[in-house]
């Protein structure tokens, strides 16, 4: 499980749950692997996991949803910042070609003075 989600999970609960993903998957009653992916934040759990999640860790689901909205917010933003640092690196790309012709271009221009 995730390590953030573990002790997010455990401030939550005042560190009671000692559990592991499987632990947890069979008090969800739900495979491993779905807790797993919402660990890995591949999906989000549904309001229904995040009802008997609440009960589990005698917390309030408002308080279980911020942290998978959280954690999708934060996952998006990084997902824009890459986006746009490969939007930076290809406009970089495109200047340092056009730079180069300018250059092949003065060096020739050069040669036939």
């Amino acid at each position: 499980m995730d390590k953030r989600i573990i002790k997010l999970l455990k401030e939550i609960n005042d560190g009671k749950f000692t559990g592991s993903q499987r632990k947890l998957a069979k008090l969800l009653d739900v495979s491993d692997t779905s807790v797993s992916t919402w660990c890995r934040k591949e999906k989000k759990p549904s309001l229904d996991m995040i009802t008997k999640m609440a009960r589990i860790f005698n917390t309030s689901e408002e308080d279980l949803e911020k942290i998978f909205i959280e954690d999708e917010k934060s996952s998006s933003q990084e997902a824009d910042g890459i986006k746009s640092l490969k939007e930076e690196n290809r406009l970089l790309k495109e200047k340092i070609k056009f730079l180069e012709e300018q250059l092949k271009f003065y060096k020739a221009k050069i040669k036939n003075l």
